[in-house]
C-alpha cells in the first residue's frame, strides 16, 4: 500500500528541482574550479576532481538521484519506483546526508568547518554550494522520510548495513592519506599527526598510537551512524503503523 505522497505532483516538481540543482552546483564547481591557498584547508592545489573526495560530495550527490527515482515515481515511473519508493534505499541516503550535515554544521562550533564568505562571486558560490548540501539537502530527506513512501517496515538489516558504506570510505580515505602522494586526508579526524596533536599535544609523535587512536574513533563514528539509522528505522516504522491503522 503506497501513501498519499507518491500521488503528490507538488512534492514530485519539488524534489526535480532541488535534485536538478543539486547536480547543477556540482557540475559549476567542478567546471569553474579556482585554487586558493590557505595553511589550513588548502595547503596544496589537490585539482578541481578532488572535490569528489568527499564524503558529504558523495552522498549528496547520490541523493539527487534518489530525490530524481522518487520524483520519476511520482509521476508514474515504475522502474524509477523500484529505487525511489524503496524504504531501504531512503533510510540509507537520508542517514548520510543526515550526518554530513550536521557534522558540518558542528564544525562550526569547534572551528574545523571553513566560514562562509560571499566577498567574491566564486566565494558566495561555494558558500551557497556549502548551504545547499549541508543544510538544505539534509532538511528535504529528513522531512521526505517522515512521510513513508511506501508501507514496508524496516529492520535490523538495514540498521547494520547502514555501517558499511562510512567505513569503507573511512578506511579508503586513510590508506589514501598514508600511501599517496601529495598526502590528502578529506577529513582531519583521518590525519594521524592531526589526531596526535589533538590528543597528545607536544608529546613525540608514535604513529602506531595514533592509528590505534583512528580506530577508536573509526569505531565509536560507526556505532553512531547504525544508533542514528536505529532512530531513522524507528520513525519510518512508526509511522508506517499509523499509515496502515488510518487504512
Amino acid at each position: 500500500m503506497e501513501n498519499k505522497i507518491t500521488k503528490n505532483k507538488a512534492v514530485g516538481v519539488l524534489l526535480f528541482l532541488i535534485a536538478i540543482a543539486g547536480i547543477i552546483i556540482l557540475i559549476c564547481r567542478i567546471a569553474f574550479y579556482q585554487y586558493e591557498y590557505h595553511p589550513q584547508n588548502a595547503p596544496v592545489d589537490y585539482g578541481r576532481f578532488n572535490v569528489l573526495s568527499y564524503f558529504t560530495i558523495q552522498s549528496n550527490f547520490v541523493c539527487c538521484l534518489y530525490f530524481l527515482m522518487v520524483a520519476l515515481g511520482i509521476f508514474g515511473n515504475q522502474k524509477a519506483q523500484k529505487i525511489g519508493f524503496s524504504p531501504t534505499v531512503g533510510a540509507l541516503i537520508t542517514l548520510y546526508v543526515l550526518v554530513a550535515g550536521v557534522t558540518y554544521n558542528m564544525g562550526f562550533v569547534v572551528k574545523m568547518s571553513p566560514p562562509l564568505t560571499y566577498d567574491t562571486p566564486y566565494h558566495a558560490f561555494i558558500s551557497c554550494m556549502q548551504m545547499f548540501y549541508h543544510v538544505l539537502m539534509p532538511v528535504v530527506a529528513v522531512s521526505l522520510w517522515c512521510f513513508p513512501l511506501k508501507n514496508e517496515k524496516l529492520g535490523i538489516k538495514c540498521i547494520l548495513s547502514s555501517g558499511i558504506y562510512p567505513l569503507a570510505y573511512s578506511v579508503f580515505s586513510i590508506i589514501r592519506g598514508a600511501l599517496f602522494e601529495p598526502t590528502y586526508y578529506p577529513y582531519p579526524f583521518y590525519n594521524p599527526a592531526w589526531i596526535w596533536q589533538t590528543f597528545m599535544g607536544d608529546k613525540p609523535m608514535n604513529l602506531a598510537v595514533a592509528y590505534l587512536l583512528i580506530a577508536v574513533l573509526l569505531a565509536f563514528g560507526i556505532a553512531l551512524f547504525i544508533g542514528i539509522e536505529a532512530l531513522l528505522v524507528l520513525i519510518h516504522n512508526k509511522r508506517v503503523r499509523q499509515s496502515i491503522h488510518k487504512a
